[in-house]
Order: C-alpha cells, then sequence, then structure tokens
C-alpha cells in the first residue's frame, strides 16, 4: 500500500503549481514553523515533512484535505476523497475470501447473478454421472 500512497502523493503534487505550493505551507503554519516553511521548494518535501511530524499518511488525509480547502482546490480534495473510497477497508482486507469460493465474492448481491466469467467457467465442468446400483429393498 506505500507505494499506491507515494504515487498518490506524487500524482497529486504534480497538480500544484510553486505559487500554490508557497501557499499550501502558509496555510500549514500552525504545524509547519516559519523557517521549515522556507526550506520548502518541492511538493515532496513538504509532503515529507507532513508525514515526518504525523500531518500526513495513506490513513491520515485530512489535514492536508483541509489546507486545499483552504487554497482553494477543490479539485484535488477531490482526488483525495476518491483515492481514499479506493483503499480497502479493515473489515475488507478481515473478510479475505480464499480458495475457490473467491470466484463468488463477485456475485451480485443486490440482483443475485453470477458474473458472466464465472458461468461460463461452470459449463466447463463436468459432473460425475449419476449411481447406477439400485437400493435393495430393506424388508
Amino acid at each position: 500500500m506505500g507505494d499506491s500512497f507515494q504515487n498518490f502523493l506524487k500524482q497529486l503534487g504534480e497538480n500544484i503549481s510553486e505559487e500554490e505550493l508557497t501557499a499550501l505551507a502558509a496555510a500549514c503554519q500552525d504545524v509547519i514553523p516559519n523557517e521549515e516553511r522556507e526550506r520548502i521548494h518541492k511538493q515532496r518535501e513538504l509532503f515529507d515533512y507532513m508525514e515526518k511530524i504525523g500531518k500526513l499518511g495513506c490513513d491520515n488525509l485530512s489535514y492536508l484535505e483541509h489546507a486545499l480547502e483552504k487554497i482553494c482546490r477543490p479539485d484535488l480534495v477531490t482526488q483525495i476523497l476518491e483515492y481514499k473510497q479506493s483503499l480497502p477497508t479493515k473489515d475488507d482486507q478481515n473478510k479475505e475470501i480464499s480458495g475457490p469460493a473467491r470466484k463468488y465474492k463477485a456475485m451480485n448481491n443486490e440482483a443475485g447473478q453470477v458474473p458472466e466469467d464465472i458461468i461460463s467457467g461452470l459449463t466447463k465442468l463436468e459432473l460425475a454421472p449419476p449411481p447406477t446400483h439400485k437400493k435393495k429393498d430393506a424388508r
């Protein structure tokens, strides 16, 4: 998950201009001292510092959202929200299904339909023939 978070920050940083970076650092003045803000010249430096002080992490994006709102970048706030929605929740991780049953995880619960790729896989299965011997009456 760390790599996807770093990629997300890189993509986010590419959408922040130098002027916006200065404004973003200023919006964080309550947690970033003046001397540190003066040393920040790249988006990555700002993100690294925020991570270092515990104000930014893959499951801790609210401070960055707030700062981006302050500099009037709702499009970037939307990107953060989309990223957060793409993350698996702890419930998803705990409910990991393994083995053949994982195919059925994709079943559409609302409609009760099995996806076409699973159905096509089922048609390839050959069932054993029914038993040929008859039960004897136990009279």
